[in-house]
C-alpha cells in the first residue's frame, strides 16, 4: 500500500511518500525535494509522523551537504571533478567525456553507467553462480536497483555513478542475492555478506550520500 501525506518544515510544505512492505523498522530517506518511508503495514500516520518531527531538519540538512552535482562539480565514481571553465573529464582510470553542457555529459554519463555496471552485474553473476539478467539504468526515485523475478531483469538507479567502485558491487550484489531469497532474512544477508563482506560499511555510506570510502 503506497500514500502521500504532506509534513511542513520552517513553513516549507513537504511530500511524504510512504510505502508499507514487510520490514521491521521505519526508515526515512529525502531525494528531490520529498521525503520517503517505508514501513510495516501496521504503521500509523501519528508514528511517521513523530519520526519525520526527530529526522527531518538532518535529512534535509544532510541532503544539501551531498548534491552528487552543481553548476560547478560533478561527482564521478567517488572522485569529485570541476565543470568551471571544461569542456572534458578525465577519469582516474583513463576514460574520458568531451561534452557541450551539463546534460550532454549526464547522457553520457548513463551510457557509461550501463556499460560499466553490466560489466560488474556479468563478474558477479559468475562468482555467485547465477543465470545472466538483463540490465537497464534509469533515475529511481526511492530505490538504488530492484531484481524484477518475472522478467529477470535487474534496475539500477543511474545515480549510483556518482559513487566508488566498491558501493556500486555492494548494490549488484545485493540484487542478485535475490535471486536465491526473495526477502531481506537473515539467510538472504548471508549470501550477501559472502560476496560483500563490508557490507554494512558500504550501505551506510550509499545512505548517507557518502561517494567514496
Amino acid at each position: 500500500m503506497n500514500y502521500q501525506i504532506t509534513y511542513d518544515v520552517d513553513n516549507v510544505s513537504y511530500i511524504v511518500n510512504v510505502t508499507k512492505k514487510r520490514v521491521r523498522n521505519i526508515n526515512y530517506r529525502f531525494r528531490n525535494g520529498q521525503f520517503y518511508v517505508s514501513a510495516h503495514p501496521f504503521v500509523t500516520k501519528n508514528q511517521i509522523i513523530k519520526g519525520l518531527d526527530r529526522f527531518a531538519k538532518k535529512l534535509i540538512s544532510r541532503s544539501k551537504e551531498t548534491l552528487t552535482s552543481g553548476d560547478d562539480f560533478i561527482y564521478i565514481l567517488g572522485e569529485r571533478y570541476s565543470l568551471i571553465g571544461v569542456s572534458k573529464i578525465t577519469l582516474n582510470n583513463g576514460e574520458t567525456f568531451d561534452f557541450k553542457n551539463k546534460e550532454d555529459l549526464e547522457n553520457k554519463l548513463k551510457k557509461y553507467f550501463k556499460v560499466l555496471v553490466t560489466t560488474r552485474v556479468r563478474m558477479y553473476e559468475q562468482m555467485m553462480n547465477i543465470p545472466e539478467y538483463k540490465v537497464r539504468v534509469q533515475k529511481m526515485r526511492s530505490r538504488y536497483g530492484s531484481n524484477s523475478k518475472q522478467t529477470h531483469t535487474l534496475n539500477f538507479s543511474t545515480v549510483l555513478i556518482h559513487y566508488t567502485i566498491d558501493i556500486i558491487d555492494s548494490v549488484v550484489v545485493h540484487e542478485l542475492a535475490h535471486y536465491y531469497v526473495f526477502n531481506h532474512s537473515k539467510d538472504f544477508y548471508n549470501v550477501v555478506y559472502k560476496y560483500s563482506p563490508n557490507y554494512k560499511y558500504l550501505h551506510a555510506c550509499l545512505k548517507k550520500g557518502k561517494f567514496h570510502e
